[in-house]
């Protein structure tokens, strides 16, 4: 039959117009039809009648409905060995399975529900003129737009434009399944409402159930009485509980009352009011906790709170109760423009240990704020912003956070940066101060300001390039005075010496100046490239003019204290300039042939180059040092027209430095290894030195041959690789620095993590706080005096950390960073975590050396702490990131970032 609505208001059926015989009246129970006063109907095929008008057509499915399973198939769920590859990609590691909805008409419809038609379906069907009631029967199928609604049997009250439905109730919509015993529909809009109700959120894996579940016309859906969790079916890890609980998929929220959090069906927190995301959104709430404990702290716990403030900017507030210190509040609000990006932190926490009381700098009210941003004006004006203050040197080594984006370390940052890229040059304007996170380190420049002008001109006769760089820069920087004090009150330096002087004090001649620098170094080379090679002659000149201002103290040592200027061969002028030429000649070669190796096709190059480089002598005694440095000695280095970083100094060079590469690359592209080996041989001594260095008694300033440089990479396929650097030295015939690591993380599977290396170094080139000068290595402190340790500055270091599945589930986590140098542990952690589909924990047990200045003998100012860490994730109540326990494996576990990036 046909039926649609009559003029009166009724319902109007005729047989189709087809000819075709119908299929043979199927038999039911006598419950299930009544024969008093009703009109039976057969079921034909679904068919749609045209017309604006939604329009009623019954359809046969010839479907049963399943009563509640055992196996939650009524819920829709497939288990693990079911799934398709497709479906087992989007399915966990650790999930035993996933709810699967059922492919069926309509279920994409994005027509309203009042614009939508009809459809209705069932073994038998009756219709009551006098009521305008329709009463179906055997597995009742209903659809309107997206939504469809399942049961065994249903009343249909067409002018209330309602549904009863009874038995094996099931309604879809938008992802959405709710099952229950009984329900009423609102026909035109969708709204429902299903008593003793089970409901599932396919994509986000939520389930639960109530005793009874409301369906709104938007799709919100209210449950009294209810519970939710992202657990797998025949699992109540945990679920929440409470009188309301309105879960909204448009927005992907929800939020519940008078909840209490159960484990296990054991309560373990109870809440007036929560709200919690329901799928992948950020949404605001609590993130996981941390709990730990350590010497500094005492007992921590760490409850994030997430605000999803809007689309393009967010905040996190960190409340950190330590119970040794109080409650630490920490928060971060992060932005997003189309032109910009960044942060801002802020930190505060009223101190209840009174340890420091009597030390140098002690506060009790303790703070830090952070600033940190990158932004385009436009296509070419760039701007940053990285400012740091916090209220007293003591804050990392106390607090030890890192939670707002501020690392541990000696000094933070106080920069702004304004670049304009122009299409053959760059301008810098560079304004930077530094405060020191640390009492036992020299306070360090300032730049106010730093303007750099960089760039090429846009011509080139005959082939020549001609490049040059400009600098401005004003460096200043205060001196503290005074004495250090120790926790006591006493003398900062342990072995009781009265009046221990600040660091600073040890800064002496050119070494107090403040000054105004200008560099400018102009440059032309010719680049001659073939196939086959390249040559590139290049000549620069490096001209540098100061203007300086030194402090009284600093005069004293320079003119009046002449055994000092001696022992410094220093002397001060106000005004210094100074001039180096530098040439080079950088060539190579290109020579390429088709191998095998272990059978496998490789394009095997070999790339020998040759690097000659000319730097007269200038002495440059009489120059500070303001920003200049000298980098450790490996491959790279062979190749650089300075030994020295920064423009204090320029190194004066005539040496040939020799090298060549070769590398193995797969027909794909991919590189399995390469190998760069080279030696300088130098023509001359190289004279020009850091202040406090001769190079008369400096070894390698007189050899006539640099340490042989090795490089080393070999790739065993995109899984594995290992990475190693060799530095010999000829003359002593013993090994100047070293490293070999060893990484594995497959990309199938980032759950595995394997890291191991080791590295040697016994060439630092150091400024010695104490004498002021700079220094070679070495010992601390003065043989047969407390506290002097042999070969202090040397580095000899394993590091082993690994992230590996011992059975389903478990994971063991563990670190292990060793000084062999001074025979003791710097770092190690150990500690499993359990993961499933819908909780995670991690329980680790850390042992660290950190820093404190309770004195100023380097060995004596590193003592070693211990912690347990805690942390337990209920997935579906929030994210993971940026807790207690993640700030140290990552920074402890190389791949662990990329592994959680993976996870989520």
């Amino acid at each position: 039959y046909d039926c649609s609505v009559s003029a009166s208001g009724g319902w109007a059926c005729a047989p189709k117009a087809s000819a075709a015989q119908l299929p043979p009246r199927p038999v039911h129970d006598a419950s299930s039809v009544s024969s008093s006063g009703a009109t039976a109907t057969d079921s034909g095929t679904a068919e749609q009648a045209a017309g604006d008008k939604p329009v009623l057509v019954t359809e046969a499915k010839g479907r049963g409905l399943k009563s509640r399973s055992a196996d939650y198939s009524h819920l829709d769920w497939v288990p693990r060995e079911k799934l398709t590859a497709a479906q087992l990609a989007e399915t966990g590691p650790y999930c035993s399975g996933s709810y699967i909805e059922p492919i069926r008409p309509g279920m994409n419809d994005k027509t309203n529900k009042s614009d939508a038609p009809t459809f209705i379906g069932a073994k038998a069907s009756r219709y009551q003129q006098e009521e305008q009631v329709a009463t179906l029967a055997g597995d009742v199928v209903m659809r309107q737009g997206s939504m469809q609604v399942e049961a065994d049997e249903a009343n249909l009250y067409q002018a209330e434009n309602r549904g009863e439905l009874s038995g094996n109730v099931r309604i879809r919509d938008n992802g959405t399944l709710m099952v229950g015993d009984h329900a009423d529909v609102q026909l035109d809009t969708g709204e429902a409402k299903v008593d003793n109700a089970e409901y599932v959120m396919h994509k986000s894996r939520v389930r639960g159930s109530a005793l009874y579940a409301k369906r709104a016309e938007n799709a919100i859906i209210r449950l009294k009485d209810g519970t939710y969790t992202t657990c797998e079916p025949n699992s109540n890890a945990w679920q929440l509980k409470g009188n309301n609980i309105t879960l909204n998929p448009a927005t992907g929220f929800g939020t519940a009352t008078n909840v209490t959090l159960r484990v296990k069906d054991i309560p373990v927190l109870y809440t007036p009011y929560i709200y919690f995301p329901i799928d992948d959104r950020r949404q605001s709430g609590f993130l996981p906790p941390s709990i730990g404990t350590s010497s500094d702290t005492g007992f921590m716990l760490v409850t994030p709170y997430y605000f999803n403030l809007a689309p393009n900017y967010d905040a996190t507030l960190y409340p950190r109760y330590m119970a040794k210190r109080g409650l630490l509040m920490e928060g971060e609000f992060r932005y997003l423009t189309k032109s910009s990006e960044g942060q801002f932190g802020a930190a505060y926490l009223n101190d209840d240990d009174t340890d420091r009381k009597k030390q140098t700098d002690y506060e009790k009210t303790r703070y830090m704020l952070n600033w940190q941003h990158k932004g385009g004006l436009d296509s070419r004006l760039m701007t940053e912003v990285d400012y740091t203050k916090i209220s007293d040197p003591y804050y990392f080594q106390d607090l030890q956070t890192d939670q707002i984006g501020v690392k541990s370390t000696d000094y933070v940052n106080q920069q702004g940066v304004v670049t304009y890229r122009g299409d053959d040059y760059t301008a810098r304007l560079n304004v930077q101060a530094y405060e020191l996170a640390s009492v036992a380190n020299i306070t360090p420049y300032n730049k106010l300001p730093q303007i750099t002008f960089n760039g090429a001109l846009p011509y080139h006769p005959q082939g020549l390039d001609f490049t040059y760089e400009t600098e401005l820069v004003r460096f200043e920087r205060d001196l503290l005075n005074g004495n250090y004090t120790d926790k006591d009150g006493g003398p900062f330096n342990s072995n009781g010496t009265v009046g221990t002087p600040r660091l600073d004090t040890n800064v002496a001649g050119l070494a107090r100046s403040n000054g105004d620098r200008l560099n400018l170094k102009p440059g032309v080379s010719l680049p001659l490239n073939w196939s086959y090679g390249y040559l590139t002659p290049s000549l620069k000149y490096m001209y540098t003019q100061y203007s300086l201002d030194l402090d009284a103290q600093g005069k004293n040592d320079l003119v009046i204290n002449r055994n000092r200027a001696a022992a410094l061969g220093e002397s001060y002028k106000s005004s210094q300039n100074r001039g180096v030429p530098i040439a080079s000649v950088d060539g190579g070669l290109y020579f390429d042939r088709n191998t095998q190796w272990f059978g496998k096709n490789y394009r095997q190059t070999l790339e020998p180059r040759a690097f000659y480089l000319y730097v007269p002598e200038e002495d440059q005694k009489d120059i500070p040092v303001f920003d200049t440095g000298e980098p450790t000695f490996n491959y790279a280095s062979l190749f650089r027209d300075n030994r020295f970083s920064g423009s204090d100094r320029v190194g004066d060079e005539n040496k040939l430095s020799l090298g060549v590469t070769s590398r193995w690359i797969e027909d794909n592209g991919f590189q399995r290894q390469r190998v760069s080996v080279g030696q300088a041989l130098y023509f001359k001594d190289r004279t020009v030195q850091l202040p406090g260095i001769d190079y008369r008694t400096r070894d390698d300033a007189k050899s006539n041959v640099s340490p042989y440089a090795l490089e080393y990479e070999y790739r065993f396929n995109r899984d594995w690789r290992t990475t190693a650097e060799y530095n010999w030295d000829p003359d002593s015939h013993s090994p100047r620095s070293g490293s070999a690591m060893f990484h594995y993380q497959p990309e199938d599977n980032p759950n595995k993590v394997v890291n191991a290396g080791y590295r040697y170094r016994n060439d630092q080139i150091r400024y010695d706080q104490n004498s002021g000068t700079w220094k070679m290595g070495g010992d601390y402190g003065t043989p047969g005096t407390p506290g002097y340790v042999k070969d202090y500055y040397k580095i000899q270091q394993h590091d082993f950390s690994v992230i590996w599945p011992i059975v389903p589930q478990w994971n063991a986590i563990s670190r292990w960073q060793y000084d062999y140098n001074r025979n003791r542990t710097l770092e190690a952690f150990g500690g499993f975590e359990y993961d499933n589909c819908c909780w995670k924990l991690r329980l680790i047990s850390r042992y660290w050396v950190k820093y404190d200045e309770f004195s100023q003998n380097a060995p004596e100012n590193e003592k070693g702490d211990r912690g347990i860490f805690l942390q337990i994730v209920l997935k579906g109540l929030g994210g993971v990131m940026g807790t207690k326990v993640e700030s140290f494996l990552d920074k402890g576990i190389q791949g662990y970032r990329e592994r959680e990036d993976q996870a989520f």
